[in-house]
């Protein structure tokens, strides 16, 4: 009896999981490094394909080795040459719907550290649509109503 209740939520759980990496599939994360110095290299320029949908950015300073200068630290997201959105300082921010298609994300920002280096973080996700989180509480709500029922002892011919 126990063995079932077990192998029940075993293929609950990897339900779950399955959606929940089927949505982590969109997930993009970058690291990259800012410099003041012309000179140096920079990644601080993205090029991300992406599907239709609404985007979730979220911008971190790394603040090694030391911390951006308040209020220059951000980021550009470009449709070709179109600017769609620029944010300031970390957070997380939702980026207007976007259509299939390749973006550009430009981080900008100054260290003013004397190396001219800052670190950064930034991940664009997919925010799940209601309807998603809806069936996701259901299916939750399923696994527990049909794993917590009361079951009728069988009738036992012993007499």
């Amino acid at each position: 009896m126990m063995k079932h209740f077990v192998i029940k939520w075993l293929v609950g759980a990897m339900m779950l999981v399955m959606m929940t990496a089927a949505n982590a599939a969109t997930k993009v994360d970058e690291v990259g490094y800012l410099y003041a110095d012309s000179s140096l290299p920079s990644d601080a320029v993205f090029s991300l394909s992406l599907d239709a949908g609404l985007y979730e950015l979220s911008l971190l300073d790394y603040e090694f080795p030391a911390a951006f200068v308040d209020g220059s630290f951000g980021i550009s997201v470009f449709s070709g040459a179109t600017l769609i959105s620029t944010f300031y300082g970390s957070g997380t921010y939702l980026l207007p719907e976007l259509t299939t298609g390749s973006y550009l994300f430009s981080v900008f920002g100054d260290a003013n550290n004397g190396v001219g280096v800052g670190s950064f973080g930034f991940t664009v996700s997919l925010v799940p649509e209601a309807d998603t989180w809806a069936l996701l509480c259901v299916g939750i709500g399923l696994l527990v109503a049909y794993t917590s029922r009361r079951r009728t002892p069988a009738i036992s011919d012993k007499g």
